[in-house]
């Protein structure tokens, strides 16, 4: 049985078990859970009161009656549910429920500060190092991130890249990687990324690679991600978003601080990659100099480019 099917079995359990006992108040509101269960994470409180005609008190006894501390709890459990099925649509709709405050930036910005808050009060110091010391210590590392997640592999590896050797990007499941996981070393890690919804062959490359011997850290949501399931070690970051746009400012926060933290286990020998980085993109001529930019303003003031996007009037 699928996670989501069982989730949702257990959510309509839980229902049904108590539904004899509830007050006809009470019961509207299970009946509007068992008619459109999804509806319920694209409301408040208020609203689905309302919707009900019942006062918020009853809701909040409700969630109780099911067995949670109260209202917040109960969002908490359907939020690890929904987020596994959540259409685009679905997440767009959602958005004209965040109650107006500012303007569309404004909202983007305290949902990233809400985000960073939690992060900073779910995971401890402890958590980050016991990560970064099974990274600093694998022999090969496999950054795996697919679709959303692809941004924030593509990120993490390239900056640890930057500190070691042997570390391997992939974004699209390719046959390199399956080949690599069937004849890695015990000593090898694949570290896997992904948030709402997951990817299907993202999970099915953790099982091939359970079946390989390969330890794997995942990055994911919630205890009832796929990805926690399958993972030998693994870090929550929760994902409050406001709209079908994945919210990752957090994200790149946490795997920036895990760098640095690896950074620190041997900072000589990071500082040795980092040097041979530096020396590496200055043989390629990688990046622009100062020199480099003031050619540039010079032909944009007096090139063609100039004259293509600002032709000059004609003269009498």
């Amino acid at each position: 049985m699928k996670m989501t099917e069982s989730a949702k079995k257990d959510l309509f359990e839980k229902i049904v078990r108590v539904y004899p006992t509830l007050s006809p108040k009470k019961r509207r509101v299970a009946d509007l859970i068992m008619r459109d269960y999804k509806k319920i994470f694209l409301m408040t409180a208020k609203e689905i009161a309302q919707e009900c005609q019942v006062s918020e008190p009853t809701i909040i006894r409700f969630a109780s009656d099911l067995g949670f501390s109260g209202y917040a709890e109960f969002l908490q459990y359907m939020k690890g549910l929904l987020h596994t099925e959540l259409t685009s649509v679905e997440r767009l709709r959602k958005t004209r429920h965040v109650p107006d405050g500012g303007t569309t930036l404004m909202k983007y910005c305290r949902n990233a500060m809400r985000n960073l808050e939690n992060l900073m009060n779910s995971i401890s110091e402890k958590d980050l190092k016991k990560i970064a010391k099974s990274i600093y210590k694998a022999e090969s590392v496999y950054v795996v991130g697919y679709r959303a997640s692809a941004t924030l592999a593509q990120h993490f590896g390239y900056l640890l890249k930057k500190i070691r050797e042997n570390v391997f990007i992939d974004t699209d499941l390719s046959w390199q990687l399956i080949d690599s996981l069937n004849t890695a070393r015990k000593s090898t890690l694949l570290l896997v990324i992904a948030f709402p919804r997951y990817p299907r062959r993202t999970i099915e490359l953790m099982k091939y690679a359970k079946k390989c011997g390969v330890k794997i850290i995942g990055l994911s949501d919630n205890p009832r991600s796929p990805v926690v399931t399958l993972a030998d070690q693994y870090v929550m970051i929760d994902v409050e978003g406001v709209s079908f746009i994945d919210p990752f400012a957090h994200i790149i926060a946490f795997l920036g601080a895990l760098v640095h933290e690896i950074t620190f286990l041997d900072n000589s020998k990071a500082m040795a990659g980092l040097s041979h980085f530096d020396q590496g993109v200055k043989m390629a001529n990688e990046f622009y100099t100062d020199e480099d930019i003031e050619e540039t303003l010079e032909y944009r003031l007096e090139g063609p480019y100039v004259t293509s996007l600002w032709p000059q009037k004609d003269k009498d």
